[in-house]
């Protein structure tokens, strides 16, 4: 299980199409369940919570959001430093107009390294 919190703050537009945009902080919570199903192959269930981010044009309010996402995402570990995740995410409490629509998928590839890993690897004799 895995909890990330986030906090998005944004700008003031002073040019949005000749007016005034601004949009209050933004607060998103994701939460992850994940299951390993080999040593290189793991998935994940998802969970998103977006709280806030009311946006206003020449001072003029808009709603805030309250939605809430679910997704599925799948991992596979190539080699030691090369990952390869694929993953989707939809808001699933989009009904009113002002809700925010979401669909996201998501392709990764990151290749990660550490001196003191590899290092270690080194020493153990895995190079």
């Amino acid at each position: 299980m895995e909890l990330l919190p986030a906090v998005w703050l944004f700008g003031t537009n002073d040019d949005y199409v000749g007016h005034t945009l601004e949009t209050d902080p933004m607060f998103q919570v994701d939460a992850h369940l994940t299951r390993d199903f080999t040593e290189h192959f793991w998935a994940a269930l998802d969970g998103a919570w977006y709280y806030g981010g009311a946006s206003s044009i020449d001072g003029v309010a808009g709603e805030k959001l309250n939605n809430l996402g679910v997704g599925l995402t799948f991992g596979y570990g190539i080699n030691e430093n090369l990952n390869l995740t694929v993953g989707y995410k939809s808001t699933v409490n989009d009904d009113a107009p002002e809700d925010l629509r979401m669909s996201g998928f998501m392709v990764s590839l990151v290749y990660g390294w550490h001196p003191i890993i590899e290092g270690s690897r080194r020493l153990q004799g895995e190079e």
